[in-house]
């Protein structure tokens, strides 16, 4: 009975999902606003983040759905405890929780509150939230460590991975403290995630840089 009882909970909750994720681009998003925290806000692996909403009265199904692997909020006050309440106005916030997984990826994530109106389907606008280890890495590689390109035009994605104190790792491509730097952009520039394009024959490097750590990448474009 609990195992028939679990599967339906869990069949809910993709339901759930499912019927916010294709909202159309005319939501009216000052119906539904995250009030806090600020948008950027650092948080860490393992913490436990609340999010303020508001909605207006209209607003039914009001749910909190964060970019994966965050999941879905839960409610802690201002309605009823579960995963779905309803709008209460401006000066009668939801409080939602999100916990953030301890293994994640450090990088920037985002969070929507999603809910029903009368006329159709509403959404916030996306706070972001940055996730970052509390620790620095105690050492850095890059993947691959050598780009040899055939002709200008090509795009080749690097990935940034870092071995902790406690002999853990984590990809660091997406974390807001990895900086990418070319050193001749007639050879080859990147972009902020890490994808280094070639522009013409030559040769270069690109400087992966954390807040303690530094990387070069060297690169060749025939």
């Amino acid at each position: 009975m609990r195992t028939k009882q679990c599967a339906w909970r869990v069949t809910g909750l993709l339901l759930l999902i499912a019927g916010f994720s294709a909202l159309p681009s005319g939501a009216q998003q000052d119906r539904i606003r995250i009030l806090s925290p600020a948008a950027g806000t650092t948080v860490r692996p393992g913490q436990t983040v609340i999010l303020s909403v508001a909605a207006d009265p209209a607003v039914e199904k009001l749910a909190l759905i964060g970019q994966h692997p965050l999941g879905v909020g839960q409610v802690v006050s201002g309605g009823a405890p579960g995963i779905v309440s309803r709008g209460a106005g401006e000066s009668r916030p939801i409080q939602f929780q999100i916990r953030i997984p301890t293994e994640i990826q450090p990088g920037i994530y985002r969070v929507t509150a999603v809910g029903r109106a009368w006329n159709g389907d509403v959404e916030s606008e996306a706070l972001t939230l940055d996730v970052e280890s509390s620790q620095e890495p105690a050492r850095i590689w890059i993947e691959p460590s050598i780009i040899k390109f055939a002709r200008a035009g090509e795009r080749i994605p690097v990935r940034v991975l870092g071995v902790f104190a406690d002999a853990s790792q984590k990809e660091l491509t997406r974390s807001s403290k990895t900086t990418f730097i070319s050193a001749d952009p007639r050879v080859a520039t990147v972009t902020a995630d890490g994808v280094v394009v070639s522009m013409g024959p030559g040769k270069t490097s690109i400087q992966v840089r954390t807040p303690t750590l530094d990387y070069s990448i060297p690169v060749s474009v025939d």
